[in-house]
C-alpha cells in the first residue's frame, strides 16, 4: 500500500528485523520437508545467538527447543515474529503479535494480492499500521545478516560479510545472489526479500541502509514501485551509491510481475528511467551487471575523473576494454596525454617490445615484480584517477603471484583513494585469483566487459555525487 514517505517508526524498528535478540517462528514444524522446520533449522545452523521460540499448537518440542502453542504463551519479549502458516490463519497471528508487543512482523506466506486476495492483504496492513507494527511481506523468502549470524527464512545460504545491502522483491534472485556471495565472494551487510511489500516499503529499507555503518552500497531489485515519491525522497537522503535493476517492463513481463509479487506497472519503462534518475541511483539492465556494478560501488571509491590507466600482459584484453569504454561514452586517453612522466616511469617495468600507450601492454612475459611496479607507478601518479589491471594466463604467468602483487600495490597506495579493478580471463587459476582479490576488497571479474561496466559505474557515481 502506498506511503507518502518513509515512516520513522518503521525505519527505527528495522533493527529488530535484521539484528533481533528473539524470534518467534509461527508455523514451526517437526517435519524436515516443511518450511517451518527449515526456518528454525537455518537459524540454528548459522549460529544465531538470540532466543528462538517455535510456535505450533500440535507440538511440544522442535529441534530440541521448547515449542509454544500460541504466541501469547511466550512470556518473554519477542523482537521478530516470522509467520509461515496458511494465509487464512495470518489475521489471528497478527492480532497475537500485536498483543505481545512484537517489534516486527515478517510473513513468508503467499496467496494474498498476487492471486486476487487484495482485501485480506489490505486488512492485515491496516491492522499493522494502526498498531505501528512494521509488516514485511507477505510472499517472501526471508532476510538476514552475516554480521549477526542471522538467516531467517527458507534460505540455504548465509552470504559472506561485506558492504552491499541486497534488497529484493524476488526470492529466487535473492537466493541466486546469496549463492554467488559464497561461491565468488560477494560480500553483503544484510539481505531481505520484500515479496509483495504490502506494508514496509523499499524507501524504509533504503533509509535503514543509509544509517547502517556496515553498508557502503545498496543493491535493489524492483518489480514495481507503489510509492515512487517516497523512493526518490529516501534515495536522495542516502549518501551511498544505489544500484537498481527494474524488471517487468515487457508486455508479458507486466503480467508476470503481478502474478509473482502483485506488482503493478501501469507506466512504461521510460517512467522508471526518470524515477531512478531523479533518485540519483544507477540503473542497470542485466542481472550480471547488477552484481558487477554493486560489487565495485561497494568496495571502491567513486572515480573522480576519466583518466583511467590499464595495465595488462595481453593485448586482447586491452583492446576489448578500450572498445567497451568507448561504447559506454568514456574513451581512454593515451598515457602521454594523462602523464608524460608516468609513460617514462612505467617503461622500467616492461621489455623493449612492450607498449607504453593506453592500455599499457607490459607483454606476455611480465613477471610479478614488473606487474607490481607498473601498478604502483600508475596508482601513485596524481594525474591518474583509476587503474584497471588485467591478467592473461600465459605459460610463464604466475597468476596467483600477480594477484598477490596487485593486492600489495593496492594496499600500499590505499590512502590515495583511487579505484582499482582487475580482470582475470582464463581457467581455474583465474577463478582462484578473482576470489583472492575480492577477499582483499579488490573487485575482480572474468571478462573485460564486466570490469569496464564496473569502472564506468564508478565514474557515473562520481559525477552524480559531485553535483
Amino acid at each position: 500500500m502506498k506511503i507518502v514517505e518513509a515512516r520513522d517508526y518503521v525505519v527505527n524498528n528495522l533493527k529488530y528485523a535484521l539484528d533481533p535478540k528473539s524470534i518467534a517462528v509461527v508455523g514451526a514444524s517437526r517435519y524436515p520437508t516443511k518450511v517451518g522446520y527449515k526456518v528454525v533449522y537455518e537459524l540454528m545452523k548459522w549460529g544465531f545467538k538470540g532466543k528462538i521460540y517455535p510456535v505450533n499448537p500440535r507440538a511440544d518440542q522442535i529441534l530440541g527447543l521448547k515449542c509454544y502453542h500460541t504466541l501469547k504463551e511466550i512470556n518473554q519479549s519477542v523482537d521478530l515474529v516470522f509467520v509461515a502458516v496458511p494465509a487464512h490463519l495470518v489475521t489471528q497471528i497478527v492480532n497475537d503479535a500485536i498483543a505481545i508487543k512484537a517489534k516486527v512482523l515478517v510473513v513468508a506466506t503467499s496467496a494474498f494480492k498476487e492471486i486476487g486476495r487484495q482485501k485480506l492483504q489490505d486488512d492485515i496492513v491496516n491492522t499493522c499500521r494502526k498498531a505501528k507494527l512494521p509488516f514485511i511481506g507477505p510472499n517472501l523468502v526471508g532476510l538476514g545478516s552475516p554480521y549477526h549470524h542471522f538467516n531467517c527464512g527458507f534460505i540455504p545460504y548465509l552470504p559472506v560479510e561485506g558492504p552491499i545491502a541486497m534488497i529484493s522483491q524476488s526470492g529466487a534472485n535473492l537466493l541466486a545472489a546469496l549463492g554467488t556471495s559464497q561461491a565468488d565472494h560477494f560480500g553483503m551487510s544484510f539481505f531481505v526479500g520484500l515479496g509483495n511489500k504490502a506494508d514496509v516499503d523499499f524507501s524504509e529499507f533504503i533509509e535503514y541502509a543509509g544509517q547502517d555503518e556496515k553498508t557502503k552500497c545498496l543493491a535493489i531489485y524492483i518489480e514495481g514501485l507503489d510509492s515512487p515519491e517516497a523512493f526518490i525522497s529516501s534515495c536522495k537522503k542516502v549518501e551511498k551509491p544505489i544500484v537498481v535493476i527494474k524488471v517487468g517492463g515487457s508486455k508479458i513481463g507486466v503480467k508476470a510481475a503481478f502474478a509473482h509479487t502483485a506488482s503493478e506497472n501501469p507506466n512504461g519503462d521510460e517512467y522508471y528511467d526518470k524515477v531512478i534518475k531523479d533518485a540519483g541511483a544507477i540503473r542497470v539492465q542485466t542481472w550480471q551487471e547488477f552484481l558487477d556494478v554493486s560489487l565495485a560501488l561497494g568496495y571502491m571509491p567513486p572515480l573522480e575523473g576519466d583518466n583511467v590507466v590499464m595495465i595488462t600482459n595481453g593485448g586482447g584484453a586491452g583492446l576489448l576494454s578500450c572498445d567497451h569504454f568507448e561504447r559506454l561514452g568514456m574513451p581512454f586517453h593515451e598515457l602521454k596525454d594523462i602523464s608524460p612522466i608516468l609513460a617514462q616511469r612505467i617503461r622500467a617495468y616492461m621489455p623493449m617490445f612492450g607498449s607504453p600507450l593506453n592500455p599499457v601492454d607490459i607483454s606476455g612475459t611480465a613477471t610479478v615484480i614488473q606487474y607490481k611496479g607498473a601498478f604502483q607507478q600508475a596508482l601513485r601518479d596524481p594525474n591518474v584517477h583509476g587503474v584497471l589491471g588485467a591478467i592473461c594466463p600465459t605459460a610463464v604467468t604466475d597468476v596467483i603471484g600477480v594477484a598477490k602483487a596487485a593486492i600489495e600495490a593496492y594496499e600500499s597506495t590505499k590512502e590515495l583513494n583511487k579505484p582499482f579493478i582487475m580482470i582475470c580471463q582464463g581457467g581455474e587459476e583465474c577463478h582462484e585469483a578473482i576470489k583472492l582479490l575480492r577477499e582483499h576488497d579488490i573487485p575482480a571479474y572474468p571478462t573485460a566487459e564486466q570490469a569496464v561496466n564496473a569502472m564506468v559505474a564508478l565514474y557515473k557515481y562520481g559525477k552524480t555525487k559531485n553535483k
